[in-house]
């Protein structure tokens, strides 16, 4: 297979812990490079039996210990798990009132800044099934905290029936673009800034600028630069996560159609011509970003990359046709790896080095840790 490269790592009890100094080549949830998924403490937390219904991605929760949102398509929702870092976990399910518009067929979840989440979809609005695709879709913006997300805003609901004419109810989001249908990834930049994947085959920065609270409707501030359109290609019903390095301005970009990972410089590039628009607002910037650099990290040995992570200095992947999850130092060279299951789409790492992975095919959240010794 591939050429590894020797890296040394501190044995763990399981947790997360050093458990002493010895060291030994490899990574410990991956397998100290036996590339046997034998090698490797696998426990699922959470099935079908919990309400993951084709559970396609997954974050840590960085405000709540312990605590492990999902998102899945079948039917909009989330499921959120809590005491991930225990072998008891707890659930809870969640669907948005208004979750048909919002959250229709949510590919991808990224935790920004304190308190807030944004999801995209790979949808073209058709409010699940009941009307044509307009395209009017993008992603949404979210707070975490469990008295407001999944709850209707009784203020916003009275506002909005008023304005309308008609008794209007949109949940619990706190802001959305329009004009990202068939998203595929998502991933935060700073304050309300993310990156997406779009159906239309490019990269876009999508800056939501101040949030219009819980439930109303007021998108218009809405900023979006797309970048190298057609250079980056979607697979359908396969999510292609993106990570953003907050130290090297780079973004790490599982290019699911081009089978491999790519990597954007976020600071390349010029703003170009204007882009016509799905959304009835006028959004102040929405434009082409010219000659933005793009370039191929990996490409060897993938099949569909879908799963992303940046966890100790190391670039993560799944493939989700062959089950592989593999580390990359950043110049492309793998580190290890191990083949678990085909299905396997997001990834995330815990605060103790665990790493989780979904997969929408069988349905289940399972937690890698490395085997005690």
């Amino acid at each position: 297979m591939w050429v590894a490269a020797m890296v040394a790592c501190t044995k763990s009890d399981g947790n997360g812990d050093s458990a002493s100094d010895e060291t030994r080549p490899g990574l410990g949830v991956l397998g100290y490079l036996t590339h046997d998924i034998g090698e490797v403490d696998v426990f699922v937390i959470g099935t079908e039996d919990d309400g993951l219904d084709i559970v396609r991605d997954l974050e840590i929760d960085p405000g709540v210990a312990g605590r492990l949102w999902t998102v899945n398509r079948a039917d909009d929702s989330v499921v959120i798990y809590d005491g991930v870092d225990t072998d008891s976990p707890t659930s809870e399910k969640i669907i948005d009132p208004y979750a048909l518009h919002f959250m229709d067929n949510v590919s991808s979840i990224a935790f920004g800044a304190p308190g807030l989440f944004a999801t995209c979809q790979e949808s073209r609005n058709t409010y699940n099934d009941m009307a044509p695709p307009n395209d009017y879709m993008g992603p949404t913006l979210w707070s975490s905290d469990l008295e407001i997300f999944g709850e209707s805003n009784p203020e916003a609901v009275e506002y909005l029936s008023d304005k309308l004419g008609f008794y209007t109810d949109l949940g619990s989001h706190l802001d959305m673009l329009h004009d990202t249908p068939l998203c595929m990834g998502i991933a935060w930049e700073v304050d309300n800034v993310y990156w997406t994947f779009d159906g239309w085959d490019s990269i876009s920065r999508q800056d939501f600028q101040e949030d219009h609270g819980p439930g109303y409707d007021d998108h218009s501030d809405g900023e979006i630069l797309r970048y190298v359109e057609g250079e980056v290609s979607r697979v359908a019903d396969v999510p292609s996560h993106l990570e953003f390095d907050h130290e090297t301005k780079l973004l790490y970009i599982a290019d699911t159609g081009n089978s491999r990972i790519a990597v954007l410089d976020t600071q390349s590039g010029e703003m170009g011509a204007r882009l016509p628009q799905v959304d009835v607002y006028p959004y102040p910037v929405h434009n082409r970003m010219d000659d933005a650099v793009i370039e191929t990290l990996v490409s060897k040995d993938l099949e569909e990359p879908s799963g992303m992570a940046l966890y100790d200095g190391l670039v993560w992947v799944s493939d989700h046709a062959t089950g592989l999850i593999a580390a990359y130092d950043t110049t492309g060279v793998a580190v290890d790896w191990v083949n678990v299951e085909p299905g396997i789409m997001g990834i995330a790492f815990g605060p103790d080095g665990s790493l989780y992975y979904a997969n929408g095919e069988t349905n289940e959240v399972v937690r890698l840790r490395p085997l005690d010794e």
